[in-house]
């Protein structure tokens, strides 16, 4: 006997009209306010001109184009902590104009700090399996894709109820459209697909539904239907929708109980419960570990039949958690308008992680948060800071708490001291020789620009400890200014250089060599190939040392023969490194076709077992040196990727090793999000 499964619905008409002022980040023009934050002040507070012993906080105006100059020279005096920008905000809304019905319930899932983060790509499709819609809606018409009626699919699925017509709008009413209310999602494909009728619907024309919706491809199935009776038919429906990577979403009932209801109680559905408009759960709303989050369900504004009754014509108020579903179905298309190859278990996570006040709620996770979840999207597991400098400091502050004592000699000279490294993150030549070296003496590496290291980065060394910087490069790497500031500071610094590159790289590896007699050789102006002997060169204790691409520098070839290494390895191609200098050099060469395939020939050439990977754009050194450092630390491998793609060898190499941590070193420019989900599709089974 086919089992009935009843309609959540609570219809509220009770309207609070507000005006709602958001806001939205912009910059102007030709000038720019700065705001100078003062160290050591015992209150918080701030004026438009400092006045010595009292304001903690000062505002400047500069031009713009002078920014970075005046950052630098305000940040190297000793009692600024940091400058930035005073950033200019501006009045905003949607041109909807119910979008004021809507503001409360949306500042409660932060849905305008996500609108600001919010850069659409695709326009998914998400099914909604109702009552029928109103195909006609001014505000839902220009979406509508592929409507089907299960219970007469010879006619159009007209809603006689209002139900499935207000779930369509929360999830996709056009947003900027002029016309009615706004969505999160702000534009998607809506397939309305009716399942049932004015006393509810039968399970068997629920799983017809998620079929039709899977096979007219639905990215996202939103039910808000629910019934306490288990179905097998409708769990193999979504069993197999879940299986085509569709996401379902479904209502987790209105029983004010622990309760578990279907769909929502099936595996793998993400069952939503509803909230109240001041926090907690709403009273009506099925509760316990079985329902996954909650959204706003209480006085929810959204479309209805334009045939209805209404003070205002074709919209209206529904509370329930049916209305809390598609809110949430609104998410997650935002998210896969984002980036279309997020997988079903990659979007559950990201909504279900970024949740918040988990606590407040007797659900299993917490109250969705629109914003979160795109910043939860963006940074995963990244390590990464406003630039190349400030990521260098995060570097450090994930792989060292404290640095200890170490003594380290080139035979001629010896150093002491509780180190860190500065290098130039400029002049890759210098730095990417010193990734052995840091190892050696569990050293982070700090990053600076030839006149200014950050303020941020001499914190961080005192927080660890250090007294003594070891300097990689000459001045036109790293000024003595910043030696200066090192030495203000109470650090020691001593500088390790020579007159060109391969002097310096040599002078480096005199401190590293030991007695394993293997030694790795790239070109000095690769700093791919440099980057990829990193990790292995790290943790074998090997140097790296510089040749050209034809012909192996005096100062190399006097440092490879004195020490006589029985080991030789040359990394990267013929066109860096020539035939003729590795037969002249007795080398073994390890490479691939390109800067990729290279980075993953070493790593397969090696066979480390790995404990996971850090990933670093290919297109530049900067995160990579410091992160390199860390992998070795970490037993990771270092992965080359490009900033907006991953090369084939990659793919190949890493889902033979799945399962697996990892990390993204550097901002989204570096690597972009859409990378990041591609190795954690692949290393996480996601």
């Amino acid at each position: 006997m086919k089992k009935s499964l009843g309609f959540i619905l609570g219809v509220l008409l009770c309207f609070t009209p507000l005006f709602h002022n958001g806001v939205a980040q912009a910059s102007q023009e030709e000038s720019m306010r700065i705001i100078v934050k003062y160290k050591e002040k015992d209150n918080y507070s701030f004026s438009k001109t400092k006045q010595k012993n009292k304001e903690s906080v000062e505002v400047k105006s500069i031009k713009k184009n002078d920014f970075s100059k005046i950052k630098k020279e305000l940040e190297s005096h000793d009692d600024v902590e940091y400058v930035e920008e005073d950033s200019f905000f501006y009045y905003t809304s949607t041109n909807d104009p119910h979008y004021s019905f809507q503001k409360d319930y949306f500042q409660l899932m932060n849905v305008q700090a996500a609108w600001a983060e919010y850069e659409q790509t695709h326009k998914p499709t998400v099914a909604v399996l109702d009552s029928g819609i109103d195909h006609q809606h001014p505000d839902l018409k220009d979406n509508i894709v592929k409507p089907y009626n299960i219970l007469s699919p010879s006619s159009m699925p007209v809603d006689e109820i209002g139900h499935g017509t207000h779930v369509a709008g929360i999830i996709g009413a056009k947003t900027n459209n002029g016309t009615g209310i706004a969505s999160i999602v702000k534009d998607t494909y809506l397939m309305p697909v009716k399942v049932g009728d004015r006393q509810g619907a039968f399970a068997s024309d629920i799983a017809l539904g998620v079929d039709y919706a899977v096979k007219n491809g639905a990215d996202i199935i939103n039910i808000s239907i629910a019934g306490p009776n288990k179905n097998n038919t409708l769990k193999e429906a979504i069993d197999k929708a879940l299986k085509n990577n569709v996401l379902v979403i479904a209502a987790a009932g209105n029983n004010s109980s622990y309760t578990v209801e279907y769909p929502a109680g099936y595996p793998g559905v993400l069952s939503v419960g509803a909230s109240g408009p001041t926090g907690g759960m709403a009273d009506f709303s099925n509760y316990g570990d079985s329902v996954s989050v909650v959204a706003p369900g209480v006085q929810i504004f959204s479309t209805l039949p334009t045939s209805l009754s209404n003070s205002i014509k074709g919209y209206g108020e529904m509370s329930g958690t049916s209305m809390a579903a598609p809110l949430v179905a609104s998410q997650a298309a935002m998210l896969k308008s984002a980036n279309r190859d997020l997988t079903v278990g990659q979007l559950q996570e990201i909504i279900e992680v970024s949740s918040i006040d988990a606590s407040a709620f007797p659900v299993r996770l917490g109250q969705v948060n629109a914003a979160d979840s795109l910043q939860y999207y963006h940074n995963k597991n990244r390590i990464a800071g406003k630039n190349s400098l400030e990521t260098s400091v995060e570097v450090a502050k994930k792989g060292w708490k404290t640095v200890s004592h170490s003594t380290i000699s080139n035979g001629s000279r010896e150093l002491k001291g509780k180190f860190a490294v500065l290098a130039s993150n400029q002049n890759f030549a210098d730095s990417l020789s010193v990734i052995p070296l840091a190892y050696k003496i569990n050293s982070p590496i700090f990053l600076a620009e030839r006149s200014f290291l950050p303020q941020g980065s001499i914190s961080s060394m005192k927080e660890m400890g250090v007294d003594h910087v070891i300097v990689v490069g000459g001045e036109q790497a790293i000024s003595k200014s910043v030696e200066k500031k090192l030495n203000d500071n109470g650090m020691k610094s001593t500088r390790i250089s020579g007159k060109t590159r391969y002097e310096t790289a040599v002078e480096i590896s005199k401190f590293v060599v030991g007695n394993n007699g293997e030694v790795m050789i790239v070109n000095g102006k690769s700093y791919p190939d440099a980057l990829s002997a990193s990790v292995e060169a790290a943790r074998k204790n090997m140097p790296i040392v510089f040749v050209e691409s034809t012909w192996v520098p005096s100062v190399t070839k006097d440092f490879l023969d004195k020490q006589r290494f029985s080991r030789k390895y040359i990394i990267g191609g013929t066109k860096p490194i020539s035939d003729s200098v590795q037969k002249s050099l007795g080398a073994t060469r390890i490479s691939g076709a390109d800067r990729y395939k290279t980075n993953i020939a070493v790593a397969e050439y090696f066979n480390t077992t790995y404990n996971g990977y850090y990933f670093a754009t290919g297109a530049d050194f900067k995160d990579a040196l410091t992160g390199g450092l860390l992998a070795a630390k970490q037993y990771r491998g270092l992965m080359l990727v490009r900033p907006s793609d991953m090369d084939s060898s990659t793919k190949k190499y890493l889902e033979q090793r799945t399962q697996a941590e990892y990390g993204v070193l550097g901002g989204r420019q570096a690597v972009h999000s859409s990378v990041l989900w591609k190795i954690d599709k692949i290393l996480s089974g996601n």
